[in-house]
């Protein structure tokens, strides 16, 4: 049995479109991802509490966090989304609209003055949201 063996080159390229796409799309993926889990939470120095527990049902939660920044200036978020008061205001009454059952979890730097918890609170009572809990440290943690 005789095999032909070609004499000139041919076309043996490889198409490299389809692997570029690939490489693109995983690049994309893992920044994206990276991205979103340095979001997670926002930094915050919780209070100390002595008799702080652990709620069974904080993954159910919106998370709305209210964080000391430099120059004493206050950020809202709701999810990791930075929102200003009036629009947390207007959030939490859109969320009980869609949903009777809004529960929160409120995470408050302990720089924080009051008045701005209570603030978050008040937009709360104004949605007809009641079930709040306030994220602590547990003393001598």
């Amino acid at each position: 049995m005789q095999f032909k063996i070609p004499t000139e080159g041919g076309d043996d390229e490889i198409n490299m479109a389809p692997m570029i796409d690939m490489v693109f799309l995983l690049l994309i993926f893992f920044m994206v991802t990276s991205h979103i889990k340095s979001l997670e939470l926002t930094p915050v120095n919780l209070p100390v509490a002595d008799k702080a527990k652990v709620p069974e049902t904080a993954r159910d939660r919106q998370v709305v966090t209210v964080a000391a920044e430099s120059g004493g200036r206050v950020s809202y978020y709701i999810n990791l989304q930075k929102v200003n008061i009036q629009e947390l205001s207007a959030e939490m009454i859109r969320q009980q609209a869609a949903n009777k059952d809004v529960r929160i979890y409120l995470r408050a730097d302990r720089q924080v003055k009051q008045k701005h918890i209570k603030a978050v609170m008040s937009a709360c009572a104004e949605a007809g949201i009641a079930d709040i809990i306030f994220g602590v440290v547990e003393s001598g943690k």
